[in-house]
C-alpha cells in the first residue's frame, strides 16, 4: 500500500492546478440530495478511479458523482466478499464555488467489516505548507507527507486536556444545530459546524480538534475515510451510543481523539452533561 500511496500522492500533485485554480468551476447539475457536481468533481473522480484501476484491477470502485442508486448502495454494503474502493475527488464542492479553501479528496478500501485503508488530500494545505497528503494503512497508523522533508511524519490525535476546550467538527446534517441531539452536544460543548468532512478528518488526526461526528445520512466515501484515519491516530469510533461502527452503517458516529473526550461527547449526545 505505500507504493499505492506514493502514486496516489503524484496524482493529486497533478490535480493542483486544477483544485486550486479555476477549472471544472461550472457545475453540471444537482444531485438528488440537491448539493451541486462540477466539472472538477468528475475530472478528479476519474483520475483517481484511474490509478486505484491500475493498482487493484479486482476490486470494485465506487464514486460520489456516480450517484449509485440505494438498492445498488445496499448490496455493495452487505458484500463482505469482494474489496471495495470508495472516491470523492472533491469533498466539500459548494465550499470550493463559494471561494473557500474548506474542501478536499478523499478515497477508502473496504473488505468485509474492515476499512484496510484510506487517504485524505487537502489542496490548500499542500499549497501553503507542502503536507497536504495523509494516508492511513490498517494496523501500520496514519502518516503525512511532509515536502519539506520528504519523508512521512506520524499523526496522533489530542490526548485528554491537550485542547484548551473540547471541539466537536459537525458534518452531514448534523450541521443543523437545532435538531436533537446535535442541539444537546451543541448546549455544553464547543461544535464547528460547516468544514468538509476531509477538513473534519484530518483537524482531529492532527491534534487539532476533539471528535467528529455526524449522523444519519452520511455515505462510505464520507465516513470511510474518516473512520480509519482516525482511529490509526489513536482515535475512539463508535455510534451515538457507544457501540462499535462496521462499515456498513456510516451514519451516527463519534470519531473522538481520546476515550475521555469520547465519553463526554457521548454523554452529552444523551443530553446527560448541564
Amino acid at each position: 500500500m505505500r507504493e499505492f500511496s506514493t502514486a496516489l500522492r503524484q496524482v493529486f500533485l497533478q490535480l493542483m492546478p486544477a483544485y486550486i485554480g479555476t477549472i471544472g468551476q461550472r457545475y453540471l447539475r444537482l444531485k438528488s440530495d440537491g448539493t451541486p457536481v462540477g466539472e472538477l468533481d468528475i475530472l478528479t473522480m476519474n483520475k483517481l478511479k484511474e490509478c486505484i484501476a491500475a493498482h487493484f484491477p479486482h476490486d470494485l470502485i465506487v464514486g460520489e458523482e456516480d450517484e449509485t442508486d440505494s438498492e445498488t448502495m445496499q448490496r455493495i454494503l452487505a458484500d463482505h466478499e469482494r474489496i471495495h474502493w470508495t472516491v470523492d475527488g472533491l469533498d466539500g464542492t459548494g465550499n470550493r464555488g463559494m471561494g473557500t479553501f474548506s474542501f478536499g479528496a478523499m478515497v477508502a478500501r473496504r473488505r468485509g467489516d474492515e476499512i484496510l485503508y484510506a487517504a485524505v488530500f487537502l489542496p490548500a494545505k499542500q499549497k501553503l505548507h507542502g503536507n497536504g497528503f495523509i494516508s492511513a494503512i490498517r494496523g501500520e497508523g496514519v502518516h503525512r507527507w511532509c515536502l519539506a522533508h520528504q519523508k512521512y511524519e506520524r499523526l496522533r490525535t489530542a490526548r485528554h486536556g491537550e485542547l484548551e476546550r473540547i471541539t466537536v467538527m459537525l458534518e452531514g446534517s448534523s450541521k443543523k444545530l437545532f435538531k436533537p441531539p446535535i442541539s444537546d452536544l451543541g448546549l455544553v460543548i464547543t461544535t464547528r459546524p460547516g468544514f468538509s468532512t476531509s477538513v473534519a478528518t484530518t483537524a482531529v488526526a492532527e491534534g487539532k480538534a476533539s471528535a467528529f461526528v455526524n449522523t444519519t445520512d452520511h455515505k462510505p466515501w464520507d465516513a470511510w475515510p474518516a473512520m480509519l484515519v482516525i482511529e490509526e491516530a489513536g482515535g475512539i469510533v463508535t455510534d451515538h451510543q457507544g457501540k462499535p461502527v462496521p462499515p456498513a452503517r456510516c451514519g451516527n458516529i463519534i470519531a473522538a481523539a481520546n476515550p475521555e473526550d469520547h465519553r463526554t461527547i457521548l454523554k452529552a449526545l444523551k443530553g446527560g452533561v448541564k
